[in-house]
């Protein structure tokens, strides 16, 4: 009965990752594409759908540890299942923020920049698709190739504050959509931290491991 609801409360996350995943992707076409009925699309699904899996999961993780004793892998796995549930619902989140921003702007032209925020985006992204794919397949390869990404991403970012900044000393009349675009890249930028911590969740469950800056603590 144990491993029935472990598998239930896998399938749960998997089915809330994979939905917030399509959230984001559509934010960032919805962005370039200026389809502004795609970002609408991203903005209502948050509430009532991942909202929804977000508490079910919660409530299954509550109801496994009060009827059963897990072992330490079954109890390491469910606390990161906690631990990914939150992270994934914040990845929604910013997937949301990325669409209200974008339905700001899209009326804009800003071609000149649409290559380094898509570069931006799909580093993001991928890190997160494989951070997920990790932990789910508890892959210790491919959650260590998770971390290591993070500060390409960080200087992506970077990069795109600093493009954004003189875009807007030179044409200050669209600094209103300049600054959009940063809260953009600041939530991609997020989405990579967030594929982080769910790749260390990932090596936690393999290892019994904490893994933090490079350096692994044995619990």
């Amino acid at each position: 009965m144990l491993e029935k609801r472990m598998n239930r409360l896998r399938e749960l996350l998997i089915t809330e990752a994979s939905l917030v995943e399509s959230m984001l992707q559509k934010s960032i076409q919805g962005l370039l594409q200026k389809n502004v009925g795609m970002l609408h699309e991203v903005i209502e699904q948050d509430e009532p759908t991942v909202n929804g899996y977000d508490i079910e999961i919660d409530k299954l993780c509550t109801q496994i540890a009060a009827l059963y004793q897990p072992g330490p892998k079954a109890l390491r796995t469910l606390l990161t299942i906690l631990k990914a549930n939150y992270d994934i619902e914040r990845a929604g989140d910013h997937a949301v923020n990325i669409a209200q921003s974008a339905v700001e702007i899209i009326p804009y032209d800003f071609r000149n920049v649409e290559g380094i925020v898509s570069s931006t985006a799909n580093a993001a992204l991928s890190m997160l698709h494989d951070a997920l794919t990790a932990f789910v397949k508890e892959d210790a390869k491919l959650a260590e190739d998770v971390l290591v990404r993070d500060d390409h991403v960080d200087k992506l970012r970077d990069e795109c504050v600093r493009i954004f900044t003189e875009e807007i000393k030179k044409r200050p009349e669209l600094s209103a959509v300049y600054m959009n675009l940063t809260r953009v890249v600041r939530s991609l930028e997020r989405v990579a931290d967030l594929a982080t911590n769910i790749a260390e969740y990932a090596l936690f469950i393999i290892r019994g491991e904490i893994s933090k800056h490079g350096r692994d603590e044995q619990l």
